[in-house]
């Protein structure tokens, strides 16, 4: 939910809202609030999650879960973010320079925002791909930059398929097993 305002939020205002459970994000001083997310969605993050871990073992980088990215003008909170091998993790609240890539996973009422402004704001920084795991449709859809600042049209990976990314060589993850969940088995 966007909450409109004739104040243009800081990342410094984010110290001023209680500890509700919301998840809050700033993007260009527009303050995005969204309730906690349903049982699925945390499933399929730990299961992206579990799967970028292994590859970064194995190849180097670092893969968060809800990590803080603050980043000029925006505070986001993406449900997964990979720091590409090379690049220095240190114990901060917040990575304040692009990941290389991150991963949404849709919830009803972030859909338009993950894929509107959030998705925008990645690719004015420069985040080389974007993984938006639509729930509703079965479907993850990958953005990868195609300018300097901005992202082509995504591909569609569906259960069956074996999403592979130039920027993840060795990478292969089954769709199927990544949106598999137990209790809809």
């Amino acid at each position: 939910m966007e909450v409109r305002a004739e104040r243009h939020y800081t990342v410094a205002d984010l110290d001023d809202f209680p500890d509700d459970g919301q998840r809050r994000e700033i993007i260009d001083g527009v303050l995005y609030v969204t309730p906690a997310a349903r049982v699925r969605h945390q499933w399929v993050v730990g299961e992206i999650f579990a799967r970028l871990h292994e590859w970064t073992t194995t190849h180097g980088g670092y893969v968060l879960p809800g990590a803080n990215v603050d980043i000029v003008g925006a505070h986001l909170e993406p449900d997964v973010v990979l720091l590409a091998p090379g690049r220095v993790l240190t114990d901060t609240v917040s990575i304040t320079d692009a990941p290389e890539l991150v991963v949404e996973v849709s919830s009803p009422s972030t859909k338009a925002y993950d894929m509107g402004p959030k998705r925008a704001r990645y690719a004015r920084e420069a985040t080389a791909e974007f993984w938006f795991v639509d729930l509703d449709r079965d479907v993850v859809l990958v953005s990868r930059l195609a300018g300097e600042r901005w992202y082509g049209e995504p591909e569609s990976f569906r259960p069956g398929d074996m999403l592979t990314t130039p920027l993840l060589p060795g990478l292969v993850l089954p769709v199927a097993e990544v949106l598999a969940f137990p209790a809809e088995a």
